[in-house]
């Protein structure tokens, strides 16, 4: 037997032979010395030789051509021409069927009998779908697993219950889920027997937790189609479960109410009757409510508020009797009563239904509303007389205006301040006496109040009747109607002096600084010169001449000293009276 070096590469050749990846050998010259048939495959090479081929042309007649990248195909090109290494990061070609795949092409390390380059070019698509796969898994409420005809995980990914995916291989669901294996297995049993696909919801408990998972359990086949075992996935569902439970309950829940609203519209239309009073609103919901009831024909109904009662039928001395009280402002005004004149048919120990009692405190709140609504419409009526008397004799500029309508209320100090009598104003638009360039700053006070906001402190350029100006400080508040904005009030005032008198004090201030800082220049400016004469009194040979300049030199300064504790002393009391606004 031998051994020498053609047989180990003839051997090695045959190793090559058989892999899956793609491999070339090229000399120095980038001619191709060898390749193995899974090149040819790669690169759909039929029916030629490409030995000694130059690996440019190779690349660019049965590469490129199926590169979907073109960016990838340059720095290929660029790579072979500079004989630098290949970009080792995978490209998207297309193979003669269409589909596409991902290739690498890489530099391997070359042994140094082939005396040149090894090249690897390799299907990566399985690798990145697989990366893709767990990436999207990951986190998820998803499980994958397989098992073998044992029912013995041999692989699993995901596991969001119990043990992790690396324990449980080997296991089977008693030892992985104790509490819930007679289901899981008779599920999985039947898809190897009979090889279809079984989707169940299925009850998990885990440390005491239950949860719920949607299974979808497939047979998993060899390569000759026989079943070898069950794959599957399993999402948790337990959320989902508890939302359309709680759905399922609210429209059984809906269903009830239905009954209640056709009775409470019923009664919501007869308040809204017009000419509609108190004690004939209190008989009509007497005679309406009996329809809300399981058995209408054998119901009675009495309706007491405060000494008077309204009744429809007659409700007697009967065991069967549920009432709800009247609340108006915290306080019990009365009740509603209703009552089964007979005992009423497979009736347990209870013969109302809850429903029932929820439509009877519903109707009694309402009535409690509506009572409470009224008194306080009459309050209001009195209110607005008063109001009004109040408003008539006010100094300050009182005006209501509606959505629709416009104004409808202007006080007597309007025409005081604005010129126009309350009967000019009076369903015209109060935007109508403001300035162009005021309407931005009102319009944004308007929206703020009909989103039942109040603005205090709005300042406004208004025009009067002489077309003079007038500047106005209003108070704006929404005005309410049965529970919604349906206008506005404005109380203001003339701030024009007010806001002249501002402009000149500001204006003061700002003179008053700017002498204080011309004080301080100029007192610098001075004194600069003033050292420069006292140098020159130095200088001079005649003493009773410098005596004389430095003399005046003292008076100077001490003239500029008194003026910088006069600026000192300017400077407090314009703080002062800064600080409290004289």
């Amino acid at each position: 037997m031998t051994d020498s070096h053609q047989d180990r590469e003839l051997c090695d050749r045959g190793v090559l032979d058989a892999l899956d990846d793609g491999l070339l050998v090229a000399n120095s010259d980038r001619k191709i010395l060898w390749y193995n048939p899974a090149l040819a495959r790669i690169l759909a090479i039929q029916q030629e030789d490409i030995t000694g081929m130059d690996l440019c042309t190779l690349f660019s007649r049965y590469l490129v051509p199926i590169l979907d990248d073109d960016a990838s195909a340059l720095l290929l090109r660029q790579a072979l021409e500079n004989g630098a290494s290949l970009p080792a990061h995978p490209c998207r070609v297309r193979a003669p069927d269409g589909t596409r795949h991902w290739i690498s092409i890489s530099d391997m390390p070359s042994p140094a009998s082939t005396g040149g380059r090894l090249i690897q070019i390799r299907d990566v698509t399985g690798d990145l779908d697989a990366h893709h796969f767990r990436a999207a898994l990951d986190q998820s409420p998803v499980v994958v697993f397989a098992q073998d005809e044992d029912l013995r995980y041999i692989w699993s990914y995901n596991q969001q219950l119990g043990p992790p995916d690396a324990s449980i291989i080997g296991m089977r669901d008693d030892e992985v889920f104790p509490d819930d294996t007679g289901l899981l297995t008779s599920l999985k049993r039947r898809v190897l027997d009979t090889g279809e696909t079984v989707r169940a919801a299925v009850p998990i408990t885990v440390t005491g937790d239950p949860r719920v998972r949607d299974l979808t359990l497939k047979p998993l086949r060899d390569a000759g189609g026989r079943i070898v075992g069950v794959t599957g996935t399993a999402l948790d569902v337990t959320e989902r479960n508890r939302v359309e439970n709680a759905l399922r309950e609210k429209t059984c829940e809906l269903k009830k109410r239905m009954d209640e609203l056709r009775c409470l519209y019923t009664i919501t239309h007869l308040v809204e009757t017009p000419g509609m009073t108190l004690d004939g609103l209190l008989q009509a919901v007497a005679g309406t409510l009996p329809s809300g009831w399981l058995y209408p024909e054998n119901t009675a109904v009495r309706i007491r508020v405060d000494d008077r009662e309204y009744r429809w039928g007659d409700p007697g001395e009967t065991p069967w009797k549920q009432s709800s009280p009247i609340i108006v402002c915290g306080e019990q005004l009365g009740e509603v009563e209703v009552s089964y004149l007979a005992e009423a048919p497979e009736a347990g120990e209870e013969p109302f239904l809850p429903e029932e009692q929820m439509l009877l405190d519903a109707v009694a709140e309402r009535l409690g509303r509506i009572i409470e609504r009224l008194r306080a419409e009459a309050a209001l009526q009195k209110s607005e007389e008063k109001f009004r008397g109040i408003a008539q004799r006010s100094f300050d500029l009182i005006v209501t205006s509606y959505l629709v309508g416009g104004l409808n209320y202007v006080s007597p100090a309007t025409g005081r301040i604005l010129g126009y009598s309350p009967e000019e104003m009076v369903g015209t638009a109060w935007e109508e006496y403001i300035l162009p360039s005021s309407l931005p700053a009102w319009e944004e006070g308007r929206w703020k109040v009909l989103r039942g906001e109040q603005v205090e402190g709005l300042k406004i350029e208004g025009r009067r009747k002489d077309e003079e100006t007038v500047i106005l400080e209003l108070n704006v508040s929404p005005i309410i109607e049965m529970r919604k904005i349906v206008g506005f009030q404005a109380v203001g005032r003339d701030i024009s002096e007010r806001i002249l008198y501002e402009r000149l004090r500001e204006q003061a201030f700002d003179m008053t600084e700017r002498n204080i800082a011309q004080f301080a220049v100029l007192a610098d400016h001075v004194r600069h010169p003033l050292q420069v004469i006292m140098g020159v009194a130095d200088l001079l040979d005649d003493e009773e001449a410098a005596e004389k300049l430095r003399e005046q030199v003292r008076r100077i300064n001490a003239r500029i000293s008194y003026l910088d504790r006069e600026w000192i002393e300017s400077r407090k009391i314009r703080e002062f009276l800064k600080r409290y606004e004289l």
